[in-house]
């Protein structure tokens, strides 16, 4: 069988070649079609095999950090309650053959907590722009020339039902 390329440099000879009779063309057409036929069918079967599995890997994916996420807030909750309890009795370390549990003042610069943004001055605010897109593309197809953006023509992608 044909790979895809040599089908498509087939049907490509085929239409070039002006000294064919109709009949030939026509049998050579249909042969071709077969060809192609079998090939998409393959492909259309290889991508529905792999998208299952990728679905599967997905669920199994999702599975696993559902699993991830319900350990570290088993070890958060733990974590908690040993800095609650060792910090009630007034214990900063303690050394075991497993290793050393020590309650630290946490690193970096110290944080800051914003009682009233209101009342904060506009020294200490940043003005952020970003680009309306709705309004953009509005005025593009409107017909209005904007420097530094323009509408696209739509993209194709491969649909198999």
């Amino acid at each position: 069988m044909k790979t895809l390329y040599e089908l498509s440099g087939a049907f490509q000879e085929l239409y070039a070649d002006d000294e064919m009779t109709n009949e030939e063309l026509e049998e050579k057409l249909q042969a071709l079609n077969m060809e192609l036929d079998a090939k998409v069918a393959n492909g259309i079967g290889l991508i529905q095999t792999l998208k299952v599995a990728a679905d599967g890997m997905k669920a199994e994916e999702m599975r696993l950090k559902q699993r991830r996420s319900a350990l570290e807030n088993r070890i958060a909750t733990i974590k908690d309650y040993y800095q609650s309890e060792l910090t009630r009795i007034g214990k900063k370390k303690i050394l075991t053959e497993r290793g050393t549990m020590t309650i630290a003042r946490c690193g970096g610069k110290k944080p800051i907590k914003i009682d009233n943004e209101n009342l904060i001055p506009q020294d200490f605010k940043k003005i952020i722009y970003e680009v309306d897109k709705d309004k953009l593309r509005e005025a593009l197809e409107d017909g209005e020339i904007i420097s530094g953006a323009h509408i696209e023509e739509r993209g194709y992608y491969l649909k198999i039902s």
